[in-house]
Parts: C-alpha cells; sequence; structure tokens
C-alpha cells in the first residue's frame, strides 16, 4: 500500500483556493466593470436628457419672450403711438411697468428707421444718454435684421405696407434674437418692428424697431435649476473646463458662440455609493452580489427614464395648469386638417377679463390659482368633444371637433363663459374673472390652420370691443380685420 506524498495534498487545498481566490478576484473585477459601464451608459443618458431639456429651456425662454414683446409691437395702438413723433406717455405702460415687472425684461429700447435711439428703458425708469447709446450699440445688428426681416415680409399696395402673417408663429419670423452680453451681463436680446394688426398700415419706408434684453439673473437661474434638476447653471463666451455639460449656441447674426453649461447629477455616483458596501459585505454570496448590481442597475434605468419622460411631458405641456401648450394644440389642428376628413372643426381663443386686477390686487399666487382653476372649467366644458390648450398668460385655446351645427359651438362658448364667471376662492377671498371668446371654422373661415387661429383671434378681439364677457364668430366681422383694443388683459 503507497502512502499519500503530503505535498500532492496541500497542492490540491492550494489550488482549490486559488480557484476559489481566482473567482472572487474575477468576481470583483467583472463587478466592478459592469459597474462602470453601467454608470457611463446611464450618465450618457443623463447627458443627453439634460442636453435636450436645456435646448428646449433656451427654445421656450425665446418664445416667451417674443410673445411678450408682439404684445406691444404687434399693435396698431403702438403704431399710432409713434405715426407723429413719439407718444412716450403710452410707451410708459409697457416699457416701465409690464416688461420689468411681469416679464424679467430688464431694459428696452425704441428705435427710429434712421437709427435713433428714441426711447431707452432700465428696469422703471426711462434713461437716455451714455447708456442708452451704450444698449444700442450693442444691439444696432439685430435692429437691422429686424428692419430687413419685415422689408422682406411686409405686403402692401398704393404705397401702404402691412404683415399678413403672425410675426411669432408665422412660416417666416418677423423678429431677431440672440443670446449675448450686454453691458458685462448675458441675456436673451430680441428685436421686433412695430407693425399693426388690424386695419392700420405703414407708409413706405423703414420700421421703427423696439428691442428688448431679459438678463440671465440669479433668480432665473434659480429656476432654470429646480425645473430641469441642473446644478452649476451658466452661459460664458469661454469654452467649459471640466466634467461639465454645455451646449454651444452660435449667433445668426455675428457667429460668435455662447457656451450654456451645467452640472449633471450622474447616476453613476449613486452607482458606486449603492453598490460598493454591498459587494464588500457579499464576497461570499457572489449570487446575491449580481442580484444587487442589477438591482440598482435597472434602478438608475428607470430614473434616467423617468427623467426623460417628464423633460417629454413639459415639451408638449403647460407647467402651471397641466394642459396641453401651443406645439402640441398645432399638432393636433394640423393632423386633423390633414387628415382628408372634410368635417368642419371650430378654434376658440379664449382671452380672461378683469385678469390683470387679480395679480395687482393679490399677488401672482393669486393668479396662479385663478389660471388653475379656469383651466379645469374650461376643460370640463369642452369635455371629449375636443381639447383645450395654454398660450401663455391668460389665453387659452380650444379645438371642437363635428362642429357643423355652429349654434351648438356658440351654446358650448356661452356655457364656457357662464363657468369662468363663476367666483373663485383664493384664501379667504372670493375671486372673479370674466372670458371673452372668439370663434373661427375650418374651412369655413380659413384653409389653412394659421389662418383660422388668426381668424379666431380676430373675433376674440371683437368680442373685448363690443364689451367683452362675450363670444363672436369669425363669418360675423364685416370689414376684415379687426382693431385690437388697448387693453388685452
Amino acid at each position: 500500500m503507497h502512502k499519500r506524498h503530503p505535498s500532492r495534498i496541500v497542492f490540491s487545498i492550494g489550488s482549490i483556493f486559488a480557484a476559489f481566490a481566482v473567482l472572487v478576484v474575477a468576481f470583483i473585477v467583472s463587478s466592478l466593470f459592469v459597474l462602470d459601464v453601467a454608470g457611463k451608459s446611464a450618465n450618457g443618458l443623463k447627458s443627453a436628457a439634460d442636453k435636450r431639456a436645456v435646448s428646449s429651456l433656451l427654445q421656450r425662454e425665446i418664445a416667451d419672450l417674443s410673445q411678450r414683446q408682439s404684445e406691444v409691437t404687434w399693435w396698431d395702438a403702438s403704431v399710432e403711438a409713434i405715426t407723429n413723433g413719439v407718444d412716450e406717455t403710452f410707451f410708459t405702460d409697457p416699457m416701465l411697468e409690464w416688461f420689468p415687472g411681469e416679464y424679467g425684461i430688464e431694459r428696452s429700447a425704441l428705435i427710429s428707421p434712421d437709427d435713433e435711439v428714441l426711447l431707452h428703458a432700465e428696469n422703471d425708469a426711462f434713461v437716455a444718454g451714455v447708456r442708452a447709446l451704450s444698449f444700442a450699440s450693442q444691439t444696432f445688428d439685430l435692429v437691422r435684421r429686424a428692419q430687413q426681416n419685415y422689408m422682406e415680409l411686409r405686403v402692401g399696395e398704393d404705397g401702404e405696407f402691412w404683415v399678413e402673417d403672425d410675426p411669432i408663429r408665422g412660416e417666416t419670423l418677423l423678429f431677431a434674437q440672440d443670446i449675448r452680453k450686454i453691458d458685462g451681463v448675458f441675456g436673451f436680446v430680441i428685436a421686433q418692428a412695430i407693425v399693426p394688426d388690424g386695419e392700420l398700415r405703414l407708409s413706405d419706408g423703414g420700421a421703427h424697431v423696439l428691442v428688448v434684453f431679459r438678463p440671465f439673473t440669479e433668480q432665473r437661474i434659480a429656476e432654470y435649476t429646480s425645473k430641469n434638476e441642473l446644478k452649476g447653471f451658466s452661459v460664458s463666451d469661454d469654452a467649459p473646463i471640466g466634467n461639465v455639460g454645455a451646449i454651444e449656441v452660435t449667433s445668426e447674426i455675428t457667429n460668435d458662440i455662447v457656451y450654456v453649461s451645467w452640472q449633471s447629477a450622474f447616476p453613476s455616483d449613486g452607482i458606486w455609493l449603492d453598490a460598493l458596501p454591498a459587494l464588500a459585505a457579499m464576497l461570499a454570496l457572489i449570487t446575491l452580489v449580481m442580484f444587487i448590481v442589477t438591482l440598482v442597475y435597472a434602478r438608475l434605468i428607470k430614473r434616467t427614464r423617468e427623467a426623460e419622460a417628464r423633460n417629454r411631458y413639459l415639451a408638449n405641456h403647460d407647467p402651471l395648469t397641466r394642459l396641453p401648450n401651443r406645439t402640441q394644440f398645432d399638432e393636433a389642428l394640423q393632423k386633423t386638417i390633414n387628415s382628408g376628413n372634410l368635417e368642419s372643426c371650430a378654434v376658440l381663443c379664449i382671452d380672461l377679463d378683469k385678469f390683470k386686477p387679480v395679480n395687482d390686487t393679490f399677488g401672482h399666487p393669486a393668479g396662479d390659482v385663478v389660471l388653475r382653476a379656469v383651466a379645469e372649467r374650461i376643460a370640463a366644458v369642452i369635455g371629449e368633444r375636443g381639447m383645450v390648450a395654454r398660450l401663455g398668460g391668460d389665453e387659452f385655446i380650444a379645438l371642437l371637433h363635428h362642429a357643423t351645427n355652429k349654434d351648438e359651438i356658440m351654446l358650448i362658448c356661452d356655457n364656457l363663459i357662464e363657468s369662468v364667471c363663476q367666483e373663485i376662492i383664493f384664501e379667504d377671498y372670493e375671486v372673479y374673472v370674466g372670458a371673452s371668446v372668439g370663434v373661427a371654422w375650418w374651412p369655413e373661415d380659413a384653409l389653412t390652420a394659421d389662418m383660422v387661429i388668426r381668424s379666431a383671434d380676430q373675433a376674440l378681439y371683437r368680442a373685448k370691443a363690443l364689451g367683452r364677457g362675450r363670444a363672436v364668430r369669425a363669418d360675423e366681422l364685416e370689414h376684415g380685420p379687426t382693431p385690437a383694443i388697448a387693453a388685452r388683459g
């Protein structure tokens, strides 16, 4: 009988421990590799989502600012105020009150066709001299582009000119915009020619241009940060350094590049924090470790997808009322028109009456309560007949399908106005607002989406001009576009 050699037994036991050690090392290495890949993948998804969110944010800011500005530039009353010299009293209200107080516009200027600075407002005061010339010199290229846009878009006859398309939502935009530094501060700059929106006409020659500047203030940056889950949001003309997200915004006029950057909350930090303690505690339980890694990875992917879903939702909905926004409404209307179904549909432009006094008396929190309550009431009246969207401010728009019976549609408008007029409770107060409605039908009143909205908007102006609190049909307008009234709120 042969004796077993001790070295063989040692070698066998050592091989088992070596194999186990190799297995543990392989498990650790593979786990670390998986964590690294998962982190990079999640970081990539989060980075792409953040870029889309920031791009969408910039586009929304430009759309909002141009819309606010058009309340003054696309208005017969503004044309009248510059026809025979500048009516400074008329421009005091928008340039010194609306712009800085409600829209975050800290500086604005009225420029004549021959590049003369007629008015320059800084916050709540008109400022002339060096400050005015400095602002004008930094925005003259935009002014000239806006004047060029006007000359290209205008139509006319017998020496009288006007712009037919919506200067904000038409196929070709009337305004010129840029992100640039004004006196050392970055912000949005928009220049827009003053044109009539009704029956008035402009004489031959260049147009007056209104320039507005909304800076990236600390408060506005804080809003961007909270809404989009970003940190360190900044705007600079120097390329960012380090591990930060950024997009380049190139000026269409100067070709200068502005860098909008931020610090993303990357999911990879969570991966390492969550997985490493579990990995250290479960070296003897490889199966459980892999289960935890998989669970962490799945959770991070879910967070990223939820963030993307949230960004997609915000891109098509109004964050205050949760109604569809203008983009979603335009798509729905265009889809209805392109469907080939020639059955009539109706567009309702709805504007609140007496809303500005509510804001002035009780503040913006009350205004938000009113807007949410009104949105719910309008949506309840429209119901399954169509859709309701908020355009911004106190403006809403609705699309009604199967709108052949015009009397029935007008009855819906009356019900809508009656519902809006009911009291709204804010804290211990009863707040009241009203509504005016303009109605247009496709294809009876207009053949395109833009024109049927325009027709409904003109009918809305007529409803306000007749005393508000009523609905007016576009086919009741007798002499073309209705002049805009002096108060839109």
